[in-house]
């Protein structure tokens, strides 16, 4: 992790003053969409700059609300008339869309950081699952990461020396290492 770039981040974001807690809302919307930056350096700027709590709420907000803009512009975009016409010519019918499974495949998907966001944003669109479904799977499946992330950027801001920064990265590779792993024991077939 680069603090050079968090610091910078944070200083970008920080000029705005009373405006700040909304350009890093707008910024995470953004990153959302179209991630032209590290989710996690926003993340911990938003940590180091307004605490843990409002940090953990704006990244959650923000990423929420831009992986809804961004479903959307799937949807309208790429729904209408071509997808229509090959899921015809396929033989599939989004009708019959388990919506429990994707419900669940989507709160995993965002909970594990392998696939890239804007990719499950337009996958749930496209594949036809329902906007309430996307919206709450999303809602849920966000709060680890903008946890994590937030606290994590947070704790190495802070850390005063390599030792305990180290510490820090191991605890977070295991404890992802462990959600990767119940993962794995809960949903075999999507994970391999």
């Amino acid at each position: 992790m680069d603090f050079g770039n968090i610091q910078g981040l944070s200083a970008y974001i920080h000029q705005f003053g009373i405006f700040a807690p909304l350009v890093a809302f707008i910024l995470f919307v953004v990153q959302a969409i179209l991630p032209i930056f590290p989710y996690i350096f926003l993340a911990a700027a938003g940590g180091i700059l307004f605490g843990f709590k409002l940090g953990v709420f704006l990244s959650w907000l923000g990423a929420l609300t831009g992986a809804c803009v961004a479903y959307w512009m799937c949807r309208i975009l790429g729904y209408t008339n071509f997808l229509q016409r090959y899921y015809k010519r396929l033989g599939y019918d989004v009708r019959q869309l388990d919506a429990s499974m994707a419900f669940w495949t989507i709160i995993a998907a965002r909970i594990i950081p392998v696939i890239p966001t804007p990719l499950i944003n337009a996958a749930a669109a496209l594949g036809g699952v329902s906007f309430p479904n996307f919206f709450a799977s999303s809602a849920i499946g966000k709060i680890p990461s903008a946890a994590l992330y937030t606290g994590l950027g947070l704790a190495l801001f802070n850390a005063q020396d390599i030792q305990t920064a180290l510490l820090i990265l191991g605890i977070t590779l295991v404890v992802l290492l462990l959600i990767r792993y119940q993962a794995k024991k809960m949903f075999p077939r999507n994970l391999d």
